[in-house]
Parts: C-alpha cells; sequence; structure tokens
C-alpha cells in the first residue's frame, strides 16, 4: 500500500495530453462541446473482489481570471467502509485552466491517504515558463522549469475529452504535478462495445504513460492502465483498468453520462 503512484487519474485522471497542430485544434473547435459548467461523473471504485470506493469529477462553473473566463475542474475519491478499515482514502484535487483547456493555471491537492497527509498548491508563471509547488503541512517550496502548454494532471484529462479521437492516433505532451514536468503519452488502441453497469457503450480504449506524475493513489512501478472513453463527442470516461502492486483496480461510471 506505501507503495502507490497515483492510481485513478492517474484517472481518467483521466492526463493525458498533446500540443495539436493548429489544424488539429481547429478541428476539435467546431465539434460541440465535450463538457459544460455542471457536469458531474461519479463513478464505484473496485479493488480486487470488494467495492472500496468512489470517485467523482466535476465540471465547477467557471470563473473569472484577470477578465476573462477560465475553467475550473474537482476531482474527489474517498474509500468506503470496508475499504476505510484496510487503507483510508479522502482525496480532493481542483484546478483551473485556460477556457479551451490548452494550458493550467492552477492546481491543488488535499491528500489523506493511510497516514500520508499533504496539502498541496501549484501555481504557474507562464512569463517565466516555471511552477511553484508549495506543500503546506511540512512547508516545503520548489520551483521547476515547465513547458509551454504544460497541464496539471486534472486538467489533461479534459483536454483530452476535447479532441477528436481516432484508432490509432496518439497524443504526447508535457504535464506536471509540480515536482516534475513531464512528456505524458496516450495512445488510442481499439474502439470497442463494451457494457458498464448493464448499459452498453461504444467505446474507444485509450492506454496513457503519465511516468512519474502524481494524482490521485499513487501507483506501482510499471503499472498498466486503461480507460474506455465514449464514442460520441463528450468522450466521457466510462470504465477505468488499473493493475498495480497491491492488486487490480477498477472504477466503473455510475451517473453522469
Amino acid at each position: 500500500m506505501m507503495r502507490r503512484r497515483n492510481f485513478i487519474i492517474a484517472i481518467l485522471t483521466i492526463p493525458l495530453l498533446e500540443q495539436l497542430s493548429r489544424a488539429n485544434q481547429s478541428s476539435a473547435s467546431v465539434q460541440p462541446p465535450a463538457f459544460e459548467a455542471g457536469e458531474k461523473l461519479t463513478y464505484s471504485l473496485g479493488w480486487q473482489f470488494i467495492t472500496a470506493g468512489q470517485v467523482a469529477l466535476e465540471v465547477l462553473p467557471d470563473e473569472n481570471l484577470d477578465g476573462r473566463k477560465v475553467r475550473s475542474f474537482m476531482m474527489t475519491a474517498k474509500t468506503g467502509k470496508v475499504a476505510d478499515k484496510i487503507f483510508k482514502v479522502r482525496d480532493t484535487l481542483s484546478s483551473l485552466a485556460e477556457y479551451d483547456v490548452s494550458r493550467s493555471l492552477g492546481y491543488a491537492k488535499i491528500q489523506r491517504e493511510g497516514k500520508t497527509k499533504r496539502n498541496i498548491t501549484v501555481d504557474f508563471d507562464w512569463v517565466n515558463l516555471s511552477a511553484h509547488y508549495f506543500e503546506a503541512i511540512k512547508e516545503s517550496k520548489k520551483t521547476i522549469p515547465i513547458l509551454e502548454n504544460t497541464l496539471d494532471p486534472l486538467s489533461a484529462f479534459y483536454f483530452i475529452r476535447n479532441q477528436k479521437l481516432e484508432v490509432g492516433k496518439s497524443f504526447e505532451g508535457p504535464m506536471t504535478d509540480g515536482k516534475r514536468c513531464k512528456m505524458a503519452k496516450i495512445k488510442i488502441t481499439k474502439r470497442e462495445e463494451i457494457k458498464v453497469n448493464g448499459k452498453k457503450y461504444d467505446t474507444f480504449k485509450l492506454v496513457p504513460d503519465m511516468q512519474d506524475i502524481g494524482g490521485v493513489f499513487e501507483k506501482s512501478d510499471n503499472a498498466k492502465m486503461e480507460i474506455w472513453c465514449t464514442a460520441d463527442h463528450r468522450h466521457i470516461p466510462v470504465l477505468l483498468k488499473s493493475k498495480v502492486m497491491v492488486g487490480n483496480f477498477k472504477a466503473e461510471l455510475v451517473s453522469g453520462a
């Protein structure tokens, strides 16, 4: 349990990005919006053979920053009564991004996982291309260089939902949790019909690689993750599977589609 390195977004985290060409950005912009303020997606989280908890992803009301509208996202994860006795989790991630989700403007993480407690904020300085990390409980600070259009693990998930997905297509781009800035990758491997909670979905299967980037639940080295998103313009993640050192996790959409 103590060697987790960010499992869900990792979810859906659903993190996951690319610096697209202008042509790709244009084609994405003519599509209906993949999400709007007020959207809330709820997932049941299974671990091995038990229902471990619940995860929620929300598009919050737009905020105003320096006279322009920006996106606001939040993700919460918590274990249930049974899992609490084994390893209690109460995590909250929040993110601000440009309205087109082209880059991050702020990121925060409140982490309560077992004995681990962290209150993290990450501020982005786009003039100097740097990210300022601050962990309040330990009062630790760090500044790292970032690349143009860097995203945080939560906004990266919404960035991918905004794109045109096709089998065989790959996305690659910079992502940071404030401690490090790495290139994250995701590949669309197939299109298939799956059933989740008794409902059939036409989906794309996505395989992400977000090495060394933190989100919710820290995953093991060489962990494998797979995400199934709806094949319509909304690209809603309906199923996520992850194999980590402590076992197999599965997140299934319960409501919001």
